[in-house]
């Protein structure tokens, strides 16, 4: 009995552990919208996305999204990040301001040490069991007065 136990614990091991890797869940496609300036309405059918003001990182920014039938959202969540650059955790929680789909949230870059200002944002919306994912790419003018 005891020279099977090793074995047996092997290959329950193996079984649990393949049927968790085929098993996850995959992320759903991110959706690439384009946007001429941030700070007019931006973004498609489903949703609009605006800053209240031209972005400068290091500053507080005002982020209004707009959810049309968002009468099934969850949750509403936006990262900001680089394109090709590890930046950090940059999430964010938008909260509900209305029930008519209006979100909020206010925001602040973090300073790359590079200069740039090409970002990326990526919202998340929950609504039930599905996640839709949108990528909005954008500019924020450094502020060097910090």
């Amino acid at each position: 009995m005891k020279k099977y136990f090793l074995p047996l614990v092997l290959l329950t091991a193996l079984v649990f552990g393949a049927s968790f890797y085929f098993t996850k869940p995959e992320l759903p496609l991110i959706k690439v919208l384009s946007c001429a300036d941030i700070t007019k309405s931006c973004g498609n059918e489903m949703l609009t996305v605006q800053f209240a003001e031209k972005p400068q990182v290091m500053k507080p920014l005002h982020l209004n999204l707009h959810i049309n039938r968002a009468d099934r959202i969850k949750d509403v969540h936006v990262d900001f990040a680089m394109q090709d650059m590890e930046m950090g955790l940059n999430r964010y929680r938008l909260i509900q301001s209305n029930q008519s789909g209006d979100w909020q949230a206010e925001v602040t870059l973090p300073l790359c040490v590079q200069g740039r200002s090409d970002w990326n944002m990526l919202l998340e919306i929950e609504a039930g069991e599905k996640v839709q994912r949108f990528q909005l790419p954008f500019s924020a003018k450094a502020n060097r007065d910090n």
